[in-house]
C-alpha cells in the first residue's frame, strides 16, 4: 500500500486511515493510527499514572484536570497554551501540579503485528475462480470438490488435498489478480494483491478441462479485464 501511494493515492489513504502505526521517537514506541496526514497517539495511562494521549486530547485533559482542582477558566487557557507552545522532547510545568512532555515522533512504522490471512480465504476465492470455469459442474457430488467444501465448511485445510501457498514479489503493482494456471498435473489457481503479495492454491485431487481464465483488477482506472489465455491441458 505504501509503495503505491504516488500512483493510487485516495486507495492508500483509505485503507491507511484505520490501520495501526508505530511511533518513534526519544519518548521511545508507542501505537495509534494515522488521520487527515497526522499521527494520532493511542490514549493510555502507564503505571507510573501518567497519561499518553494526542496534544488535541491532552488539552481536554488539562482542562478537566484543572477544572476538577478549582482553577479558573484564564488560569486553565493559560496551561494550555503553555502545552501549546511547549518545544519537544522537553518536560515542562504547566500548573503547579502538572507536567507535561511534547514527544517527538521521528519515524513511523505500520504496525504489522496482526495474523497472517487465514489460508481459508485465499482457498475460497480460488474455488469461486474455478466453479467459473466448472459452470453448474461445480455443483457436482464428486469427492474433489466435496473435499474442497469440507475445507471451506470446517476451515481445516488438509496438506494432502490442498496447499495454500505464500508467494511474494519483489514490487508491488497497482493491480490485484487471478489466474487459473492450468493442470500440471493437478489445478492450480495463483492470487495476486497489489501484484506483491501472492497465493497459489494447489488443488491436489483436482484437473479441469477447458479454456483457461484470467481475471485483472486496475486499481489505478478501477477496470476490470476477463480473458481467456489458452486451451488447459487435460489429465
Amino acid at each position: 500500500m505504501n509503495d503505491l501511494a504516488a500512483e493510487i493515492p485516495a486507495l492508500a489513504q483509505a485503507l491507511s486511515k484505520n490501520s495501526p502505526y508505530v511511533g518513534c521517537g526519544l519518548g521511545g514506541k508507542t501505537t495509534g493510527h494515522v488521520r487527515d496526514g497526522e499521527f494520532l497517539v493511542r490514549a493510555k495511562t502507564n503505571p507510573d499514572g501518567s497519561l499518553i494521549q494526542s496534544t488535541p486530547e491532552a488539552r481536554k485533559s488539562i482542562d478537566a484536570i484543572l477544572r476538577r482542582q478549582g482553577y479558573d477558566a484564564p488560569f486553565r487557557a493559560e496551561a494550555i497554551r503553555a502545552l501549546d507552545e511547549a518545544p519537544e522532547n522537553i518536560r515542562v510545568r504547566v500548573a503547579p501540579d502538572l507536567e507535561v512532555v511534547k514527544w517527538g515522533i521521528t519515524k513511523l512504522e505500520l504496525a504489522l503485528d496482526g495474523p497472517l490471512l487465514d489460508p481459508v480465504i485465499p482457498l475460497k476465492i480460488a474455488f469461486e475462480f474455478i466453479a467459473c470455469h466448472l459452470g453448474t459442474d461445480i455443483y457436482e457430488e464428486i469427492q474433489p470438490l466435496d473435499e474442497i467444501r469440507h475445507a471451506l465448511t470446517t476451515g481445516e485445510l488438509d496438506p494432502s488435498l490442498i496447499h495454500v501457498e505464500r508467494l511474494i514479489a519483489e514490487k508491488s503493482h497497482p493491480f490485484h489478480g487471478i489466474i487459473f494456471e492450468g493442470n500440471d498435473p493437478y489445478a492450480k489457481v495463483q492470487i495476486r494483491l497489489f501484484g506483491k503479495l501472492g497465493f497459489r492454491i494447489h488443488f491436489l485431487r483436482l484437473a479441469i478441462g477447458g479454456p483457461r481464465g484470467e481475471y485483472t483488477h486496475d486499481l489505478i482506472t478501477n477496470e476490470e479485464h476477463v480473458r481467456e489465455i489458452s486451451e488447459c491441458k487435460v489429465d
